[in-house]
Protein backbone atom coordinates (compact mmCIF):
# COMPACT_ATOMS: atom_id res chain seq x y z
CA UNK A 1 0.00 0.00 0.00
CA UNK A 2 1.30 3.44 -0.89
CA UNK A 3 2.12 5.76 1.94
CA UNK A 4 0.63 9.20 1.72
CA UNK A 5 3.26 11.96 1.77
CA UNK A 6 3.23 14.23 4.83
CA UNK A 7 1.85 17.72 4.63
CA UNK A 8 5.32 19.03 3.83
CA UNK A 9 6.13 20.90 0.62
CA UNK A 10 7.57 18.77 -2.14
CA UNK A 11 10.86 20.66 -1.98
CA UNK A 12 11.20 19.76 1.72
CA UNK A 13 10.66 16.07 0.94
CA UNK A 14 13.19 16.30 -1.88
CA UNK A 15 15.84 17.98 0.27
CA UNK A 16 15.37 15.43 3.04
CA UNK A 17 15.65 12.60 0.51
CA UNK A 18 18.96 13.99 -0.79
CA UNK A 19 20.33 14.34 2.74
CA UNK A 20 19.29 10.82 3.72
CA UNK A 21 20.76 9.40 0.53
CA UNK A 22 24.12 10.99 1.34
CA UNK A 23 23.98 9.67 4.89
CA UNK A 24 23.08 6.17 3.71
CA UNK A 25 25.96 6.02 1.23
CA UNK A 26 28.43 6.93 3.98
CA UNK A 27 26.93 4.32 6.32
CA UNK A 28 26.23 1.57 3.83
CA UNK A 29 28.19 -1.03 5.81
CA UNK A 30 25.98 -0.41 8.86
CA UNK A 31 22.73 -0.35 6.89
CA UNK A 32 23.46 -3.47 4.85
CA UNK A 33 22.26 -5.61 7.76
CA UNK A 34 18.74 -4.36 6.93
CA UNK A 35 19.00 -4.99 3.20
CA UNK A 36 20.17 -1.56 2.10
CA UNK A 37 22.47 -1.97 -0.91
CA UNK A 38 24.33 0.34 -3.30
CA UNK A 39 21.95 -0.70 -6.08
CA UNK A 40 18.92 0.30 -4.02
CA UNK A 41 20.50 3.63 -3.21
CA UNK A 42 21.25 4.14 -6.91
CA UNK A 43 17.58 3.48 -7.64
CA UNK A 44 16.63 6.00 -4.95
CA UNK A 45 18.96 8.55 -6.55
CA UNK A 46 17.35 7.90 -9.94
CA UNK A 47 13.93 8.63 -8.45
CA UNK A 48 15.22 11.90 -7.02
CA UNK A 49 16.76 12.82 -10.39
CA UNK A 50 13.52 11.94 -12.23
CA UNK A 51 11.52 14.28 -10.01
CA UNK A 52 14.11 17.07 -10.30
CA UNK A 53 14.04 16.85 -14.10
CA UNK A 54 10.30 17.59 -14.31
CA UNK A 55 9.14 21.10 -15.30
CA UNK A 56 8.78 23.51 -12.40
CA UNK A 57 5.16 24.54 -11.80
CA UNK A 58 6.10 28.22 -11.45
CA UNK A 59 7.57 28.15 -14.97
CA UNK A 60 4.50 26.49 -16.46
CA UNK A 61 2.22 28.91 -14.64
CA UNK A 62 4.23 31.85 -15.96
CA UNK A 63 3.83 30.57 -19.54
CA UNK A 64 0.09 30.14 -18.99
CA UNK A 65 -0.25 33.67 -17.60
CA UNK A 66 1.68 35.15 -20.52
CA UNK A 67 -0.63 33.42 -22.99
CA UNK A 68 -3.67 34.60 -21.06
CA UNK A 69 -2.43 38.19 -21.12
CA UNK A 70 -1.75 38.00 -24.87
CA UNK A 71 -5.15 36.45 -25.53
CA UNK A 72 -6.92 39.10 -23.43
CA UNK A 73 -5.11 41.82 -25.39
CA UNK A 74 -6.23 40.38 -28.73
CA UNK A 75 -9.77 39.93 -27.38
CA UNK A 76 -9.76 43.62 -26.45
CA UNK A 77 -8.62 44.50 -29.99
CA UNK A 78 -11.40 42.32 -31.42
CA UNK A 79 -13.97 44.12 -29.28
CA UNK A 80 -12.68 47.47 -30.54
CA UNK A 81 -12.78 46.21 -34.15
CA UNK A 82 -16.35 44.95 -33.76
CA UNK A 83 -17.47 48.09 -31.95
CA UNK A 84 -16.27 50.25 -34.84
CA UNK A 85 -18.17 48.03 -37.27
CA UNK A 86 -21.28 48.27 -35.08
CA UNK A 87 -21.12 52.08 -35.02
CA UNK A 88 -20.66 52.30 -38.78
CA UNK A 89 -23.63 49.96 -39.29
CA UNK A 90 -25.70 52.19 -37.04
CA UNK A 91 -24.83 55.22 -39.13
CA UNK A 92 -25.42 53.37 -42.39
CA UNK A 93 -28.63 51.49 -41.51
CA UNK A 94 -29.95 53.21 -38.38
CA UNK A 95 -31.67 51.40 -35.50
CA UNK A 96 -33.96 49.51 -37.84
CA UNK A 97 -34.65 45.93 -38.85
CA UNK A 98 -32.42 46.55 -41.86
CA UNK A 99 -29.36 46.87 -39.61
CA UNK A 100 -27.55 43.53 -40.08
CA UNK A 101 -25.28 43.88 -37.04
CA UNK A 102 -25.80 41.05 -34.43
CA UNK A 103 -25.94 43.27 -31.34
CA UNK A 104 -26.83 40.63 -28.75
CA UNK A 105 -24.23 38.08 -29.87
CA UNK A 106 -21.50 40.71 -29.99
CA UNK A 107 -22.41 42.20 -26.61
CA UNK A 108 -22.03 38.87 -24.81
CA UNK A 109 -18.65 38.20 -26.44
CA UNK A 110 -16.76 41.13 -24.90
CA UNK A 111 -15.26 39.07 -22.08
CA UNK A 112 -15.48 35.59 -23.55
CA UNK A 113 -13.02 34.47 -26.21
CA UNK A 114 -15.13 31.45 -27.21
CA UNK A 115 -18.16 33.62 -27.91
CA UNK A 116 -15.99 36.14 -29.75
CA UNK A 117 -14.55 33.37 -31.93
CA UNK A 118 -18.12 32.30 -32.68
CA UNK A 119 -19.43 35.76 -33.64
CA UNK A 120 -16.38 37.10 -35.52
CA UNK A 121 -17.04 35.15 -38.76
CA UNK A 122 -20.47 36.83 -38.98
CA UNK A 123 -18.93 40.25 -38.38
CA UNK A 124 -16.19 39.64 -40.96
CA UNK A 125 -18.79 38.52 -43.51
CA UNK A 126 -20.87 41.62 -42.72
CA UNK A 127 -17.86 43.92 -43.22
CA UNK A 128 -17.16 42.24 -46.55
CA UNK A 129 -20.74 42.02 -47.81
CA UNK A 130 -21.52 45.69 -47.07
CA UNK A 131 -18.04 46.97 -47.86
CA UNK A 132 -19.27 49.48 -50.44
CA UNK A 133 -21.98 50.94 -48.19
CA UNK A 134 -19.73 51.04 -45.13
CA UNK A 135 -16.85 52.59 -47.08
CA UNK A 136 -19.01 55.73 -47.26
CA UNK A 137 -18.92 55.75 -43.44
CA UNK A 138 -15.13 55.47 -43.39
CA UNK A 139 -14.56 51.69 -43.41
CA UNK A 140 -11.11 50.87 -44.88
CA UNK A 141 -10.91 48.45 -47.80
CA UNK A 142 -9.02 45.89 -45.70
CA UNK A 143 -11.35 46.03 -42.70
CA UNK A 144 -12.67 42.51 -43.21
CA UNK A 145 -9.08 41.28 -43.51
CA UNK A 146 -8.23 43.02 -40.24
CA UNK A 147 -11.08 41.15 -38.56
CA UNK A 148 -9.91 37.84 -40.00
CA UNK A 149 -6.38 38.47 -38.75
CA UNK A 150 -7.73 39.16 -35.27
CA UNK A 151 -9.82 36.00 -35.31
CA UNK A 152 -6.89 33.86 -36.46
CA UNK A 153 -4.65 35.27 -33.73
CA UNK A 154 -7.31 34.88 -31.05
CA UNK A 155 -7.97 31.30 -32.09
CA UNK A 156 -4.24 30.52 -32.04
CA UNK A 157 -3.72 32.00 -28.58
CA UNK A 158 -6.84 30.33 -27.22
CA UNK A 159 -5.60 26.92 -28.38
CA UNK A 160 -2.13 27.57 -26.99
CA UNK A 161 -3.58 28.63 -23.64
CA UNK A 162 -5.72 25.51 -23.41
CA UNK A 163 -2.67 23.39 -24.28
CA UNK A 164 -0.67 25.19 -21.58
CA UNK A 165 -3.40 24.40 -19.04
CA UNK A 166 -3.34 20.74 -20.07
CA UNK A 167 0.47 20.63 -19.94
CA UNK A 168 0.41 22.04 -16.43
CA UNK A 169 -2.19 19.53 -15.24
CA UNK A 170 -0.19 16.65 -16.71
CA UNK A 171 3.05 17.97 -15.22
CA UNK A 172 1.40 18.35 -11.81
CA UNK A 173 0.20 14.75 -11.94
CA UNK A 174 3.66 13.53 -12.94
CA UNK A 175 5.31 15.53 -10.16
CA UNK A 176 2.92 14.07 -7.59
CA UNK A 177 3.63 10.55 -8.83
CA UNK A 178 7.38 11.19 -8.84
CA UNK A 179 7.51 12.70 -5.35
CA UNK A 180 5.34 9.82 -4.10
CA UNK A 181 8.01 7.35 -5.27
CA UNK A 182 10.73 9.44 -3.64
CA UNK A 183 8.78 9.60 -0.40
CA UNK A 184 8.11 5.85 -0.34
CA UNK A 185 11.82 5.09 -0.82
CA UNK A 186 12.72 7.71 1.77
CA UNK A 187 10.32 6.20 4.29
CA UNK A 188 11.69 2.70 3.65
CA UNK A 189 15.28 3.90 4.03
CA UNK A 190 14.45 5.69 7.29
CA UNK A 191 12.79 2.56 8.68
CA UNK A 192 15.70 0.31 7.67
CA UNK A 193 18.28 2.70 9.14
CA UNK A 194 16.41 3.12 12.40
CA UNK A 195 16.20 -0.65 12.72
CA UNK A 196 19.92 -0.99 11.99
CA UNK A 197 20.68 1.61 14.66
CA UNK A 198 18.20 0.29 17.20
CA UNK A 199 20.83 0.31 19.92
CA UNK A 200 22.52 3.53 18.85
CA UNK A 201 20.03 6.36 19.53
CA UNK A 202 22.19 9.17 18.21
CA UNK A 203 22.69 7.45 14.87
CA UNK A 204 19.07 6.30 14.80
CA UNK A 205 17.82 9.87 15.18
CA UNK A 206 19.68 10.88 12.04
CA UNK A 207 17.03 8.97 10.09
CA UNK A 208 13.90 10.41 11.62
CA UNK A 209 10.98 10.80 9.24
CA UNK A 210 9.44 14.15 8.39
CA UNK A 211 6.27 13.35 10.32
CA UNK A 212 8.19 12.46 13.47
CA UNK A 213 10.01 15.75 13.70
CA UNK A 214 8.78 18.38 16.08
CA UNK A 215 9.99 21.97 16.21
CA UNK A 216 12.03 22.94 19.22
CA UNK A 217 9.90 25.00 21.58
CA UNK A 218 11.90 27.69 23.37
CA UNK A 219 11.84 27.71 27.15
CA UNK A 220 9.25 30.36 28.18
CA UNK A 221 11.46 31.48 31.05
CA UNK A 222 14.41 31.99 28.74
CA UNK A 223 12.26 33.78 26.20
CA UNK A 224 10.77 36.05 28.87
CA UNK A 225 14.16 36.78 30.35
CA UNK A 226 15.71 37.65 27.02
CA UNK A 227 12.75 39.80 26.03
CA UNK A 228 13.07 41.96 29.14
CA UNK A 229 16.75 42.66 28.69
CA UNK A 230 17.49 46.25 27.63
CA UNK A 231 18.23 46.57 23.94
CA UNK A 232 21.37 48.42 22.77
CA UNK A 233 20.77 51.95 21.53
CA UNK A 234 21.34 52.35 17.81
CA UNK A 235 23.96 54.89 16.89
CA UNK A 236 22.47 57.91 15.20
Amino acid sequence: MKRRPPSAPEEVILEDAKNKLDLARKRLDDLSVMGVTADKLDQFQSQIAAYSALPVDATLLSIQKQLTASKDSVLKDAVAWGSMLRDRCKLAFGNTAHNPFPHNSFRTSHSNESKMLFVLPSLIDLAQTYATTLSNIGQPKDYADQGQTLRNRLDELNRKQEQAKLNRRVATSRRHDAIQKVYESLTHLNAAARAAYRDRPQDRDLFRGLTSRTPVTPDPKVATSSSTQPQPVQAG
